[in-house]
């Protein structure tokens, strides 16, 4: 007869392999449950499948923009203030106002909802030629509903910042240059997700009365943008879109005129003076190449206004043709001494009368023809500015006519600080 202790003994074992045989059991019967609920997913008709789609209608109706789509960004820019710009180093200082926007279902379904830039879509704004950092820079965020031309809600981003920008300055044709200067707006995102466009109800603007370089240029009132992609700026090869806004200034040419150019033509004509010096002296050579120091100063002032450049602007083919018609005169001046110690006095004179009438001509010529291919090339294009100018104030007119009615975007409901600042409003241009 076995005693009780190898009875229990015997029994614990069998308790232990029971217990997991059960434990076993509750898995399996999970496992074939969820098979089961995925093949009714999957079977049309089925009642889980028709519960399973209705749901994924209600995400997607309520749902925010998927990431992976491609969200149609429209942007307006407006330049607020611009306060200098620098030939030298290229750039410019600017008071920027931008607003972006675009549409989100979300708000369809949830209209109570508030805007909240930390979860929510963004596009990731980003200026492309700031120079340096931002002196100021504040982001506001507004829901606007019920927009014409809209088949949803829009999210208005509202952006205010100040600081220098780069610009690489065309100056072939200074001292009566006209220059772009242009905000380079883009984004984070790649071209599959965003796509950035000039806004179609509202056309971006320049404030041209605060305009605070108006001694040095003339601001026109047309404002164009372009779009363009870039790779460059990120390490990898994804393709980046960027809106180009640009305005326009001319340069005041008043004060190169009456100290550059009308002083250098005062020195050239001075060199006339000489022929009423002997030939056979020595002066006459001497005054000629004191007149060519005095132009090679010029030059020097001239070098002072421009930044380091591989091409000649105007003002640079001007001082340069007036030290080759003043080499020129040297050489006449030379000459003549040579043809003074070796001719008859009556010869000379002839020959000097001669080269004067030819050198007059030469600098009537030279002066006629210059100034003919500057109002072909710089002229031409400060009409062409102002030809923009009529055709802006006309398009602008029939876009403000065509979304008259419309309601006004000036309901800020979300404030969001990039930097600090001493911007205390935030007006819509």
């Amino acid at each position: 007869m076995e005693s009780p202790t190898k009875s229990s003994a015997k029994e614990q074992p069998l308790t232990t392999i029971f217990r997991r045989l059960i434990v076993s059991l509750d898995k399996n019967n999970q496992v074939l449950e969820k098979v089961s609920k995925q093949l009714q997913y999957h079977h049309p008709g089925s009642q889980a499948q028709i519960v399973y789609e209705n749901n994924r209608e209600e995400e997607d109706a309520t749902g925010q923009i998927n990431e992976h789509d491609q969200v149609h960004v429209e942007v307006k820019l407006t330049f607020m203030k611009i306060n200098d710009i620098d030939t030298v180093t290229q750039q410019f200082e600017a008071e920027i106002f931008v607003q972006a926007k675009w549409e989100e279902p979300y708000f369809l379904k949830n209209p109570s909802k508030e805007f909240n830039p930390d979860t929510m879509w963004t596009p990731k704004l980003l200026i492309m030629n700031l120079d340096g950092e931002f002196q100021t820079s504040r982001m506001s965020y507004t829901i606007v509903k019920d927009v014409v031309g809209y088949d949803y809600p829009l999210v208005l981003c509202l952006w205010r910042f100040k600081g220098f920008f780069k610009e690489n300055l065309e100056l072939e044709h200074f001292p009566m240059d006209v220059q772009d200067l242009t905000i380079s707006v883009s984004t984070e995102l790649s071209q599959e997700e965003i796509l950035l466009t000039e806004d179609r109800q509202s056309m971006s603007s320049v404030n041209t009365k605060t305009f605070m370089d108006a001694q040095e240029w003339t601001i026109f009132n047309h404002v164009e943008t372009y779009r363009d992609k870039t790779t460059v700026e990120y390490a990898s090869s994804t393709v980046h879109p960027i809106l180009h806004v640009s305005c326009r200034v001319a340069r005041k040419i008043g004060y190169f005129v009456w100290n550059i150019i009308f002083i250098v033509l005062l020195i050239i004509s001075l060199t006339f003076a000489t022929f009423t010096i002997e030939p056979s002296s020595a002066d006459r050579l001497a005054v000629t190449i004191t007149l060519f120091l005095t132009a090679v100063a010029f030059k020097l002032v001239v070098k002072q206004s421009l930044p380091t450049i591989s091409y000649l602007t105007y003002l640079d083919l001007y001082v340069l043709a007036a030290l080759m018609f003043l080499g020129l005169h040297a050489t006449q001046n030379a000459c003549l001494k040579h043809l003074a110690a070796n001719f008859d006095k009556v010869d000379v004179e002839i020959y000097d009368n001669y080269s004067m009438i030819s050198l007059t001509a030469t600098f009537v010529l030279f002066h006629a023809i210059f100034g003919t291919y500057i109002f072909l090339t710089a002229t031409r294009r400060r009409r062409l500015m102002f030809e923009k100018d009529k055709i802006y104030k006309i398009r602008k007119a029939e876009v403000e006519k065509y979304i008259t009615g419309t309601p006004m975007l000036t309901d800020i409901s979300v404030e969001t600080p990039k930097s600090k600042g001493s911007l205390e409003t935030l007006p819509l241009a």
